[in-house]
């Protein structure tokens, strides 16, 4: 074990996760804690490398929080990503985990191609109960029989499943404290899942809403990227004043947080450009929000800065 490299590894993730992950500072100490135990393996043989149950709204980052761990700790490949809602009846148990002989199931296959990395069980709330069976084997002795009869060695793998349970708590106005409606939500969790289930999870890490300060955040460096790339392109452009309260606008969502926002900046800042194009122009300028219309435009001067 070279202790120098993993620290490298993991000082690299936390600085990339500062960066990229806004509005949750609460969760990345933990999470690095956890990570650091695992990638040392100072966690129990017979147990995964670490397990995580993040729970919050939908777009504040429990999905995106787990892909960076897994790019940057395994790769691009890293992450084997489950849509739990997948698998909400019983007769969608079998697609699975399996049946019988040759037939492996989606979890075996991803078995079979996958030695280690991080396995992401997005909204397990929507399984059918008897996949939350299987994850008292999966977590507790990190191995698990699937319906081939083949069994599987999960300890060298992190385990990562988000749940939305608790999140009108979070998403309704009120003044109490985040530490009280974290209890809430907590509260809500061992309501919903057997309280040995919910015991097995290293870390039970509850994500808030987005502050508007954390919207603006997200929004002005979702825009400089997409800058970026439009630049590499030829089309060079600038922000103008209108153009991140628009973006911030039409890419986030009071229910979907800010998991409309690349789709928002690729839309308009790509009309936009086609706009300008048609007009004659070169794509290049200052993106402002048009004054009678639902869109970006380019306009040739710097107006007011953001």
């Amino acid at each position: 074990m070279n202790y120098q490299s993993i620290r490298g590894k993991l000082r690299q993730l936390e600085k990339r996760l500062w960066e990229r992950i806004c509005g949750q500072d609460h969760v990345i100490p933990r999470v690095m804690s956890l990570l650091e135990r695992g990638e040392l393996g100072l966690q129990p043989r017979e147990r995964p490398k670490g397990s995580f149950l993040f729970l919050g709204p939908t777009g504040v980052g429990k999905t995106q929080i787990t892909l960076e761990i897994a790019e940057c700790l395994f790769g691009q490949q890293g992450a084997i990503r489950f849509d739990m809602s997948e698998f909400l009846h019983l007769d969608q148990v079998k697609s699975f985990v399996g049946e019988g002989k040759d037939r492996p199931g989606r979890l075996g296959i991803a078995l079979e191609n996958h030695s280690t990395g991080v396995l992401l069980f997005d909204e397990i709330e929507k399984a059918h109960p008897r996949i939350w069976d299987l994850f008292l084997q999966m977590l507790d002795a990190a191995r698990i029989t699937l319906g081939d009869h083949r069994q599987w060695d999960l300890s060298r793998f992190y385990i990562v499943c988000t749940t939305n349970i608790g999140s009108e708590n979070l998403l309704r106005r009120t003044r109490l404290p985040f530490a009280t409606l974290e209890r809430t939500v907590l509260g809500q969790l061992r309501t919903h899942f057997r309280p040995e289930l919910v015991a097995r999870f290293d870390e039970k890490l509850v994500f808030c809403p987005l502050s508007y300060s954390v919207q603006r955040k997200i929004a002005h460096a979702a825009l400089l990227a997409e800058l970026a790339r439009m630049g590499r392109e030829g089309y060079h452009l600038g922000i103008g004043g209108s153009a991140l309260e628009f973006i911030i606008r039409y890419g986030i969502h009071h229910s979907l947080g800010a998991r409309p926002m690349k789709q928002a900046v690729l839309k308009y800042i790509g009309d936009a450009i086609c706009a300008d194009l048609r007009k004659g122009g070169n794509g290049c300028g200052y993106l402002v929000a048009a004054p009678s219309s639902e869109r970006l435009i380019i306009v040739p001067e710097k107006p007011d800065s953001v």
